[in-house]
């Protein structure tokens, strides 16, 4: 490995957006194979990464360091001397951690304005082809062109931590095959019914594992109403999340992080999507997996489905209903 090689790849949040900036990493890799790849984090979000084959060194940082701080962490990456610094962020952290670098830097251009005309004027610039990977290589430089592949994303688990996952379930009574259900969000209007996932997971003839934090009470509400189901909610780690989704058979759960994770472990997985939407890098990204989602005029309505909907119902997530899901998951 060449060590005067060194690259940086920065990516602070969240779970959904560290995962698939794991597609442009592999490209970087190949572009410099000998390389020394660093990868900069949030400490929150750092054990996601943890033994992936392209990333030499994990490096993280606290959310709540203070301005100062930041400043000296600047210098601290400025003596470093990366050949290239990829930012694949472009926050005021970011820009703040590699002001004082004389290294190149590669930085994310968000499509702000195409995103203001679409929630908000419903005119379309967004390409038929557009993905939230896609946006991220088209800001690689040179060592990718629009011709190239996407590289799939990709997380790694070991088989330690999955059996010591299986063997939790275990004591929890699933011993065969098991969905795994990511009903929470970070915003309650990406989450589809509990009353429509209970009377989904009721009709499927599989146990359910509820994975999620504390606060998605969603995962409690469902679990005191379907049979077979046992909720983890808050009561993992992101590895021990990792592993669960690695075990299971299928993946069902909102546009979040969790589901994204489960994709890069190679699962087919069943998005529900409401106010977001493939035309601006939401959904799956696997051909096994699929989009759930109904044909209304009003969405997208924003990026990360944070915006409250003025409707008085949420038409995009009450058009979907419990069929919709297990036809899509068991067809014919």
């Amino acid at each position: 490995m060449s060590f005067d090689q060194k690259i940086l790849v920065i990516r602070f949040s969240s779970i959904g957006d560290i995962v698939l900036a794991t597609s442009p990493l592999k490209t970087i890799r190949r572009a410099y194979p000998d390389a020394q790849i660093t990868f900069l984090t949030l400490d929150t979000f750092a054990p996601l990464l943890e033994y992936h084959p392209d990333i030499d060194a994990l490096v993280s940082i606290s959310k709540r360091m203070s301005l100062i701080e930041l400043w000296g962490f600047a210098d601290h990456i400025r003596r470093k001397q990366y050949r290239h610094i990829f930012d694949l962020h472009n926050s005021i952290r970011s820009n703040l951690v590699t002001l004082r670098s004389s290294s190149p830097v590669y930085q994310l251009k968000k499509p702000r304005w195409n995103r203001f005309l679409l929630f908000y004027f419903h005119h379309n610039e967004f390409g038929s082809d557009f993905s939230t990977r896609r946006m991220y290589h088209e800001h690689l430089g040179s060592i990718w062109n629009e011709n190239d592949d996407l590289p799939a994303t990709l997380l790694k688990v070991s088989n330690y931590e999955q059996k010591v996952a299986r063997d939790m379930l275990l004591d929890k009574n699933i011993f065969d095959e098991f969905i795994a259900v990511v009903p929470g969000a970070a915003w309650t209007q990406k989450q589809w019914p509990a009353e429509k996932y209970i009377e989904t997971l009721n009709q499927l003839d599989l146990p359910a594992v509820l994975l999620g934090e504390k606060k998605d009470t969603i995962c409690f509400d469902i679990a005191k109403r379907s049979s077979s189901t046992v909720n983890l909610a808050g009561q993992t780690t992101i590895r021990q999340a990792l592993a669960v989704l690695a075990n299971s058979a299928y993946v069902i759960g909102s546009d979040t992080g969790l589901t994204h994770a489960a994709e890069a472990l190679g699962k087919q997985v069943y998005m529900i999507l409401g106010p977001t939407s493939p035309e601006t890098g939401a959904g799956v990204n696997l051909p096994g997996s699929t989009n759930i989602e109904t044909d209304v005029w009003c969405r997208p309505c924003s990026q990360n489905g944070k915006l409250p909907c003025y409707r008085k119902t949420q038409e995009c997530m009450d058009s979907i209903v419990p069929n919709d899901v297990i036809q899509s998951l068991l067809p014919g």
